[in-house]
């Protein structure tokens, strides 16, 4: 009688973690590499022929483009809560954040998609998608960045 007691409350311990492993979320740690797009300004001086005087003038202009460069985006997943860290050459001077790190907002973890947004400021609240299959993280807005990402397990590499 005491090890079917005993059997059956071992049944009920292991169906109870189990059931408390499945309400926890998922626990994702991704290392993304890929090339990203910013905006950019420059200022430029310098002379320029006039054609109504008929001599040259100074000339000042203020000229803005985008620029891109490889990069590494970390995204880390811990349970409904999400949060990912940017390089300082994404981040907008002038921003809402408290550190590299910036919280996902509406985040939802499919079984086939990893979908959110966060906020960098007022008017730059870029989204991000993660296609699970293929490992893929785009994120859109005023900056932009496209790039397979693998999962950071923490192990040293050397």
């Amino acid at each position: 009688m005491k090890k079917i007691a005993a059997a059956l409350l071992a049944a009920c311990a292991a169906g109870a973690a189990q059931a408390g492993d499945e309400g926890a979320g998922e626990d994702l740690q991704l290392v993304c590499y890929g090339s990203a797009q910013k905006t950019t300004s420059q200022f430029h001086s310098g002379v320029e022929w006039d054609m109504k005087e008929h001599k040259y003038t100074p000339k000042m202009r203020l000229e803005t483009g985008k620029e891109d460069f490889d990069t590494a985006i970390n995204v880390s997943i811990h349970g409904e809560r999400g949060t990912l860290r940017l390089p300082k050459s994404l981040v907008p001077p002038i921003n809402s954040g408290n550190g590299e790190w910036w919280n996902i907002d509406d985040l939802i973890v499919g079984h086939n998609e990893i979908r959110g947004k966060f906020r960098l400021n007022a008017l730059n609240q870029p989204t991000l998608s993660i296609d699970r299959r293929s490992g893929v993280l785009t994120i859109d807005g005023m900056i932009k960045f496209s790039g397979r990402c693998d999962a950071d397990e923490g192990h040293r590499r050397f």
